[in-house]
């Protein structure tokens, strides 16, 4: 399994339009990689590439990295910065599986969809606490937001099990905390560093997280300007075994 951090920055990215704060400022004058493109990632897998979120921008982010093959696109939410760039696969020169829960396609038909996506897009539903089989490969989602549909998975090829919470709250479900327990690598979406932070979990919870569950390895990303900056960031985790701060185009394998 390989996985590309194609952006890691959150709802805003980093430099954020018009903001002058010290982040932004260094992101501007240094680049990468300080510079954060809204949140995506591509995971390669056996005989299926899956682009997991499809933020605006994700027409670059694919030209960027060269990314010619996919077979599926994977959301996990309808906001704006996860979904928004999902009209650019109307121009894709083959067919994509569109993974997301039944109510949360319905937001994104809503929304984002055209009737060129349906030439091109195959919806695939996934439903909380179900398994999709890929042969070799297998994904088991779980919700993480009760008020709104936001879905997290589990991803599990070989031996190895990556689990990715997307946009959740530091209070999770014990049953995500379940699926989270013992894994090979945890995705974990971070856009500030310390609480409070009511709607989403923050660096200093994560790195707890990551030692409740026993995960293995956790990486950070969904990074905002109001978070420290990368090098900051990769300073303060060298404390923590197993810690990571995902950066764009970073590449990692299982």
């Amino acid at each position: 399994m390989k996985i590309t951090f194609l952006g890691t920055g959150a709802a805003e990215g980093i430099p954020a339009i018009n903001c002058q704060c010290h982040h932004c400022r260094r992101a501007r004058e240094e680049g990468a990689p300080l510079t954060r493109e809204r949140n995506a990632m591509l995971f390669e897998l056996p005989d299926y590439n899956l682009l997991v979120e499809s933020p605006p921008g994700v027409r670059e982010m694919i030209n960027r990295y060269g990314v010619n093959r996919l077979e599926g696109v994977l959301v996990t939410h309808s906001a704006y910065d996860h979904v928004g760039g999902v009209r650019e696969f109307e121009y894709w020169q083959d067919r994509l599986d569109f993974l997301a829960d039944e109510n949360l396609f319905r937001l994104i038909k809503r929304e984002h969809w055209t009737a060129r996506l349906d030439e091109v897009m195959f919806h695939i539903p996934y439903y909380p606490g179900a398994a999709l089989y890929f042969g070799e490969f297998s994904l088991l989602p779980f919700a993480v937001r009760r008020k709104q549909p936001i879905f997290g998975f589990s991803l599990k090829e070989g031996e190895h099990r990556v689990v990715y919470t997307s946009d959740t709250p530091a209070r999770l479900t014990n049953y995500a905390r379940c699926l989270m327990r013992h894994a090979d690598l945890l995705i974990v979406n971070t856009p500030t560093f310390k609480p409070p932070k009511e709607d989403h979990i923050t660096v200093v919870e994560a790195i707890r997280l990551k030692e409740e569950v026993e995960a293995r390895e956790l990486i950070l990303t969904y990074i905002n300007h109001n978070n420290k900056p990368h090098d900051e960031l990769e300073a303060y985790v060298q404390a923590f075994e197993g810690v990571r701060v995902a950066y764009d185009g970073m590449s990692i394998e299982l």
